[in-house]
This record gives structure tokens, sequence and C-alpha cells, in this order.
């Protein structure tokens, strides 16, 4: 398991050493967003409590993953905490999930994480390759395919594509096909 810098010294002074973190202003809307996204299910949210707690007295199902057993134990020790599952881990190991493993070629743009968990007493792994491409590529690829560009925008919304888009919608067409919706 990772290392937390998060220790028993630390744990025990949390609040005063990040009192603007516990502030209403910025740990409601964080609440309130939170609540809003589970939309009746459970939500995600550790450490000790600031977050996890209220969430849980709204009726929202919280369960986390915490790597420091010393915020862990600070949770414990507030009224409400029994109602907050908790997993002591960090993510890439915890008591079902062994471990992953990424492999990658960064010049072919590959990556293959490699998922490891422990279902029922049985060992399951789970592989998903990806090979990352650039809209360019993507163009290429679809040209010796036999297709035309006809849009590319940065979401599902048609928000125009920019260098500054971190996603993309594109779309492509037979020649002389007209697609409905583009433009």
């Amino acid at each position: 398991m990772a290392e937390t810098h998060f220790d028993d010294w630390v744990a025990q002074r949390y609040e005063r050493l990040w009192p603007e973190l516990f502030e209403p202003a910025a740990a409601d809307p964080v609440v309130e967003l939170l609540a809003d996204l589970a939309d009746g299910g459970p939500a995600p949210e550790l450490g000790t409590g600031r977050i996890a707690l209220p969430l849980s007295r709204r009726g929202v199902e919280v369960h986390g993953v915490e790597l420091s057993p010393a915020m862990v134990g600070r949770l414990r020790a507030q009224p409400g905490a029994d109602a907050v599952g908790v997993t002591v881990g960090d993510f890439a190991r915890t008591p079902d999930h062994l471990g992953v493993e990424e492999y990658g070629d960064l010049a072919g743009q590959v990556a293959v994480p490699h998922h490891y968990w422990v279902v029922d007493g049985e060992l399951r792994t789970f592989s998903s390759p990806h090979r990352y491409v650039w809209p360019a590529e993507l163009d290429l690829m679809a040209r010796l395919a036999g297709l035309t560009p006809r849009d590319r925008w940065s979401d599902w919304h048609r928000t125009p594509f920019t260098g500054d888009s971190r996603a993309h919608v594109s779309v492509w067409a037979k020649p002389g096909d007209q697609l409905a919706g583009t433009q």
C-alpha cells in the first residue's frame, strides 16, 4: 500500500492546519453538489468526515477509501460516523482489489491497465488496452477508410472545437452522403 503523509500528528491537527476547508462557504457547496450528483444513490467521500458526515446526515449512503488509518480514527470519533462505510486502502489495493499494473508504450501511445480483484474468494482480472490518438490521426484513418470529415465539436452540445478543447466529438461520412444534423 502507498505511504500516507496524513499520520497521527496531521490527523490530530487537520482542522487547525486547514481551517478554511471547514468553513461553511467551502464545505457546503461540496456537500450540495455531491448530494445532487448522488441523486439518491451512494457517494464516495472520506477523510475526517468534513464532507462525509454532512452527506450522510442528508441520507446519502457514503463509503470511502482512505489511505490514513489516523484520519479514519478522527472520523470514527465523531457522532454519526457509524453510518459511513470505510475501507482503508489506496485505491490501487483495497481488501478486494489487489492492485493495478499498467504497461505503457509512450512512443506508440498504448496503455494497458490490468486490474486484480478478489471476488467470492477467487482472483479476477480485467485488462483494457487503449491506444491514444490525435484528431488528425482519426481523420487519416477515416480518409483511408473512404470517409470524409463533416464536423468536429468539443462536446455533445456542439461547442466549437478549438486548440484548447480537451475532448472531441467527430463526424465522418461516405462522400456524397448527407447526414442529418451536421453542418
